[in-house]
């Protein structure tokens, strides 16, 4: 049945469209060809729709009908206006056929709306005498007394909205209001007929048939009426704003030719219409795209999807902050009303970021990167909890495979960082230790080893070959010896390692403060970090004091040291000149910065009524 709804609906838009055409080289354009395409679109479109979907296939099949007489009315119009071979014919069918497509709307239509069936089986007449008065109408046309069974029929028909109403929940109210004040806009045309100018009167007549339609289309749409999917509703909204754009085009053309008919010639008012065309074609297209942005997100754009995930990570350095912005831009990208991310640790999946609240049954997107899994991307349903057709996932799927490569790749930059911080902490906390095994151990050693030898040599003979011997081994000692201090002296810097950090920069401000600055220092806590951090701190402090003496041209220099809460603060504020806006980093600079990022430090410089150099070092790896 699906199917050949389809194939009906097709043939219907092409008959309107061959129908169309031919009315428009016979006679020209007007406020009733406008009418009847545009019937033939809405109502062709919006019953397919609904014979595809779950449980709408009475209310389509009344809508295609419709559709369908009135696509046959403008294609034996077009026919019957050529004055082709049988045209009176044609033009016979078209003088009865419209009642298959008028009536039903005010009799058939809302006695069944909205689930297809009466409100309840006692008003089964009420449908059948919508079909027989749409019969009446179509063999003896208007007269008083059809007029009246006409009346009194779709009355009742109202009447069983309002009874369904009364006996209805608060949803299917809902969905009932819109019919509703459909067939209040119909009464409310008819009651100011004569009040109305002409062109106002008509586009208010082109609307009565439409809305009844577009009522359904806002039940279906806005409250899911018979569980209609996702495709079939994309399906629906693409091809009504395709029978609108349509209908407008008419109205256009029909305005158009009939300012122009009598200025112009048929070929200027062909290519006027042509125009039309164009931009309303344009103009529905841009619709149709912000539409479906506004409903379904990027998912027709997957990759602009992508570049705006790029841009959104070209910042982010860290799994936490990576993991911060993808989440709102995926809610953003796919509509949906929440997202959370969540990463394994120890096995154990632990949320790290969150945008808005994905609700129940979300979908689980695993996060994998190399064939290790990371974590999920955790997506809530839309709004409706419309399930996620074969597009969306495939657009989270990217999605989530590109967060899950920037997941991967910080987290090894931060155990790359990790590793480095480690390796820059044993390595001096080693060097320590060595230094001071060899200044206590091996150097005291060797120094009396050599004044042992001498000693000996003494008790020989002065000249004789074991006294020789003896100063030759006496000096080969002395000379180790020197080469452990010479070792020693090496491992630098030599003052953190023999008097401690606080020690070591006072002294070195006391050196300055001798000069023509006035240095000073604070502290602030106990002192007393990792050997890595204090020479870290301790180069970082004189090449800062060294850069205000050189460039600086300040009156005063002060240095701040505080350890508190698992980080030492090192600081150096100058009143001097300030570096200015746009500096180039030199080699100063550049070696204070990497010195204290090695160590997973932070390195800023302000200017702010001189020069602040400030550092903060972690006083534990990470």
């Amino acid at each position: 049945m699906k199917r050949a709804a389809q194939v009906v609906a097709a043939v219907v838009l092409v008959v309107t469209a061959v129908g169309t055409v031919l009315v428009l080289r016979a006679t020209g354009t007007g406020w009733a060809l406008a009418q009847n395409t545009s019937q033939a679109v809405v109502h062709t479109v919006a019953g397919v729709a609904l014979i595809r979907s779950r449980g709408g296939d009475r209310i389509g099949l009344v809508l295609l009908s419709m559709g369908t007489a009135v696509g046959l009315q403008v294609l034996l119009w077009g026919y019957a206006a050529g004055h082709w071979p049988g045209w009176q014919a044609a033009e016979w069918v078209t003088g009865w056929i419209w009642a298959f497509f008028f009536v039903p709307l005010f009799t058939v239509l809302p006695a069944l709306f909205p689930d297809g069936r009466p409100v309840t089986p006692r008003w089964w007449p009420v449908v059948w005498a919508g079909g027989v008065a749409t019969v009446l109408v179509a063999v003896f046309g208007t007269t008083d007394l059809v007029g009246l069974v006409v009346a009194v029929v779709a009355l009742l028909s109202v009447g069983s909205l309002v009874v369904r109403w009364v006996r209805s929940g608060p949803v299917a109210r809902r969905q009932i209001m819109f019919l509703l004040y459909a067939a209040g806009y119909a009464v409310l045309v008819e009651a100011t007929v004569d009040l109305l100018p002409h062109h106002v009167l008509q586009t208010a007549f082109l609307l009565i048939p439409i809305a009844p339609t577009v009522a359904i289309a806002i039940a279906i749409l806005r409250y899911r009426l018979y569980g209609i999917d996702l495709v079939i509703r994309r399906t629906f909204v693409y091809l009504a704003v395709t029978g609108l754009a349509f209908s407008g085009y008419l109205v256009a053309v029909a305005v158009l030719g009939t300012a122009l008919s009598q200025v112009v010639p048929p070929q200027v008012a062909l290519l006027a219409a042509a125009v039309v065309a164009a931009l309303v074609e344009s103009g529905r297209r841009l619709f149709q795209r912000r539409i479906s942005a506004l409903l379904y997100g990027y998912r027709d754009r997957p990759l602009d999807a992508l570049a705006e995930l790029r841009r959104e990570l070209a910042g982010a350095s860290t799994v936490s902050e990576i993991a911060r912005r993808s989440a709102p831009l995926v809610a953003a990208a796919l509509r949906s009303p929440g997202v959370a991310i969540t990463l394994l640790t120890d096995g154990v999946p632990e949320e790290i970021a969150r945008a808005g609240e994905p609700g129940p049954d979300p979908i689980s997107m695993p996060l994998v990167a190399q064939d290790e899994r990371l974590g999920a991307l955790v997506v809530g349903p839309r709004a409706g909890r419309e399930p996620y057709d074969e597009k969306d996932r495939r657009l989270i799927a990217e999605l989530g495979h590109h967060i899950a490569a920037a997941l991967a790749a910080a987290r090894l930059s931060a155990e790359l960082d990790r590793a480095r911080e480690l390796t820059i902490h044993s390595t001096a906390e080693e060097r320590r230790r060595l230094r001071q095994d060899l200044h206590d151990g091996l150097g005291p050693l060797l120094s009396g080893a050599g004044l042992g030898l001498d000693g000996v040599r003494r008790g020989f003979e002065p000249g004789s070959r074991e006294g020789r011997d003896l100063q030759i081994i006496s000096d080969q000692v002395r000379l180790a010896a020197r080469e452990v201090r010479r070792i020693i002296d090496a491992m630098r810097p030599g003052p953190v390692a023999d008097l401690g950090l606080v020690t070591a920069v006072r002294e070195h401000v006391q050196r300055c403060a001798a000069l023509d600055i006035g240095c000073t220092m604070t502290v602030s806590g106990i002192v007393d970090p990792p050997p890595a951090v204090a020479e870290a701190a301790y180069l970082v402090v004189l090449e800062a004091v060294t850069n205000t003496l050189r460039h600086a041209d300040a009156r005063t220099c002060a240095v701040r040291m505080e350890q508190s809460g698992g980080s030492l603060t090192v600081e150096v504020h100058d009143d001097g000149l300030g570096i200015g806006p746009g500096y180039v980093a030199g080699v100063g600079i550049s070696s204070m910065r990497r010195r204290v990022a090695s160590i997973g430090g932070d390195f800023t410089i302000t200017t702010d009524h001189g020069t602040t150099v400030t550092a903060v070092f972690p006083l534990e790896s990470r």
